[in-house]
């Protein structure tokens, strides 16, 4: 049998402490991370203290994400594994 589709590379889950507090700041920043090449996920738990943004991702590289988040306006910075 013959496969029409190539296996995805793994996912990468990054996390990210950020200041996104309202649904109106998620609706700022969702354009500018929906664009992101290999994204293919992400969530904001907002009741957290750090309000954690995750991504899962084919990309491990965090820079991207960090940029398109403080160009929007906001905090965003990687948090260690």
């Amino acid at each position: 049998m013959n496969q029409a589709y190539a296996t995805a590379p793994e996912m990468e889950v990054l996390v990210f402490r950020t200041n996104l507090r309202f649904k109106k700041d998620l609706q700022q920043v969702a354009p500018a991370l929906e664009g992101t090449p290999g994204l293919h996920k992400w969530t904001v738990d907002r009741e957290d203290a750090d309000k954690v943004l995750r991504i899962e991702t084919r990309n491990p590289d965090p820079s991207p994400i960090i940029e398109r988040i403080q160009s929007c306006g906001y905090l965003c910075e990687e948090l260690p594994d």
